[in-house]
């Protein structure tokens, strides 16, 4: 096979791994925001076809249950991973939760072929904690299987794909597509969901593991030829993962015991502490591609650009995660982060300087919607991508499950606690909850990274480990 047939097959294969995880996490993401009319529909001829009578209390019940099972379970799904993903492999933790997720999108579709609400309720609960475990097995696949030069690139392919199908369930769930089809805007994703479940089949479980974990040297060489190709020395990586593992402890640890460890070993906490000071930085987008109709809205903008303005910040987010998978191993993991993060703290004081001046001159109110655009570019090109993976490259193969998860659990929470706190703060004190929540949290988590995060591009796991011990 010529160089360039391999490349495009390499990309091929990390981009089906990436679109694997987040195909339903993205669209589950969204496809409810645009087609809220349709739900409540349903849920009134549900409880109708019972002779229950719908009042706009029982609804905000129903819908709120609906809407933040999504948190629990991911929460739950993060403690999950770790289980699976350490104890039978990346690729069966990855296979599992993808065919648990395809089970439950076929009960979503029945939900609603039945009109029965529960059903509906309990398949997202059980999709968001298959996305969970999913969504780990993605980063820890990309991150294990990439070759280092490589690593960023590819790791970024899991944003790319997230961000594209947040685009595409908001576009779906519109009136005009398959809005006002609730049926078959749930079904629209099932066949995706099968496809992704059969092709993980066909796909080698990562080197690291195999190596360090199963210690089967034949497999794993087979396993660096498949992502690194043919011409790859495959003894050479084998050499490279081995002095990763030199890094820890050569006794096996319990989960329990790595836990500790991770707060005992100061390479791991300094990992954890970097992970989640990252993490901080990705909470904002959150109430904004829910709530940036709300935000918009309360500076005076017409509420038809309003509604438009998601579709408008993904599609800023998409190509900030173009931008940035394709200068990441050029300008570094370092560089992007810390300058996008403050670009896009930036671009969040804008708005709030834009809706105190509308006020005083109403025009102003279209630099906030520019606000939220440049909010979604710059959070696509360095912030969200390089936070959700940069604890792998921190930490060795036997502790990286363990130290993710934690970051995510404590990242997850935050989120829950921004969500609901961030539209009764902005109805008491205006934009400047943007402030509160997310730009001074931010400033210190950027004090953070620029002190203590090294730069991972183009360096081997051990490097960068032995370099945290030191630190």
């Amino acid at each position: 096979m010529s160089s360039r047939s391999w490349k495009f097959k390499q990309l091929a294969i990390f981009a089906l791994i990436s679109f694997s995880a987040n195909f339903n996490y993205g669209f589950s993401t969204t496809y409810i925001n645009t087609s809220v009319d349709e739900f409540k529909n349903f849920l009134n001829e549900s409880l109708a076809r019972r002779q229950v009578v719908m009042t706009e209390g029982t609804y905000d019940l129903i819908w709120n249950i609906f809407l933040n099972c999504w948190f629990v379970g991911f929460f739950v799904g993060i403690w999950l991973s770790p289980i699976l993903n350490e104890k039978f492999g990346r690729k069966y933790g990855f296979l599992l939760g993808n065919l648990t997720a395809f089970i439950s999108s076929v009960l979503q579709c029945a939900s609603i072929l039945f009109f029965c609400p529960e059903l509906l309720v309990i398949s997202r609960f059980i999709t968001s904690i298959c996305m969970a475990v999913t969504y780990q097995s993605c980063i820890l696949f990309l991150q294990e299987c990439s070759p280092t030069h490589l690593r960023g690139n590819f790791s970024f392919l899991s944003e790319i794909s997230y961000s594209f199908m947040t685009m595409v369930g908001s576009f779906l769930g519109q009136d005009y597509v398959l809005g006002s089809h609730l049926f078959w805007l749930c079904f629209s994703i099932v066949p995706f969901c099968l496809f992704f479940t059969i092709v993980l089949i066909f796909l080698p479980e990562t080197p690291k593991f195999l190596l360090l974990t199963k210690d089967d040297e034949k497999s794993a060489e087979q396993s660096v030829k498949y992502y690194h190709g043919d011409e790859a020395d495959a003894k050479q990586v084998l050499e490279t993962i081995r002095k990763e593992a030199e890094c820890e402890s050569k006794e096996k640890s319990s989960t329990v015991t790595k836990m500790k460890e991770m707060f005992t070993e100061r390479h791991l906490r300094m990992a954890l502490i970097l992970s989640v000071s990252a993490l901080q930085n990705t909470i904002g987008l959150w109430a904004l591609l829910l709530s940036s109709t709300f935000f918009l809205e309360s500076v005076n903008v017409r509420t038809e650009v309003s509604q438009w303005s998601t579709t408008v910040m993904s599609l800023a987010y998409v190509a900030g995660t173009l931008t940035g998978g394709m200068v990441i191993e050029r300008a570094g993991r370092r560089t992007l982060i810390l300058l996008f993060t403050f670009l896009n703290n930036v671009s969040l004081l804008a708005f709030v300087l834009f809706a105190k001046l509308q006020v005083l001159v109403d025009p102003m109110k279209y630099g906030c919607l520019i606000s939220l655009i440049i909010y979604g570019y710059t959070y696509g090109t360095g912030v969200g991508p390089i936070s959700w993976f940069i604890s792998s490259e921190m930490v060795p193969q036997t502790h990286r499950s363990i130290v993710q998860s934690v970051g995510y659990a404590i990242n997850t929470l935050m989120v829950v606690i921004s969500t609901f706190t961030i539209l009764p703060l902005y109805s008491v004190i205006g934009s400047y909850a943007f402030l509160i929540l997310y730009s001074i949290p931010s400033f210190i988590s950027m004090l953070i990274l620029f002190r203590w995060l090294p730069e991972t591009r183009g360096r081997e796991i051990h490097e960068i480990v032995n370099e945290l011990k030191s630190k």
